[in-house]
């Protein structure tokens, strides 16, 4: 039996969002879910600030997608979001030329 992303959305759908508010699928906060050899990969997007403490969040996610019949693995990552002005370099200025 091949893994679809609808069954795999459907099982994230009972895992609940920060603070019990809406599950993980309505509120966003999962990427794009990619499926290879029976294997499901996908991200989990959470604060960068409760990074950390999503740990447990992300361990519900796996252990619902790997009961999935047919599943034979998955593989999902925390990515933190950092609000604008945090990792972004400015764009350097090049010098004027010689005139």
């Amino acid at each position: 039996m091949s893994v679809t992303k609808e069954a795999v959305i459907e099982r994230l759908k009972t895992i609940s969002g920060p603070d019990f508010s809406g599950n993980i699928v309505d509120l966003g906060m999962v990427s794009e879910i990619f499926i290879a050899d029976a294997k499901v990969f996908f991200s989990i997007t959470v604060p960068a600030a409760r990074a950390q403490e999503m740990e447990p969040l992300r361990a519900a996610a796996e252990r619902v997608v790997k009961a999935i019949p047919g599943v034979a693995g998955a593989v999902v990552a925390l990515t933190a979001e950092k609000k604008s002005g945090g990792m972004e370099a400015p764009v350097p200025q090049r010098p004027a030329a010689p005139r």
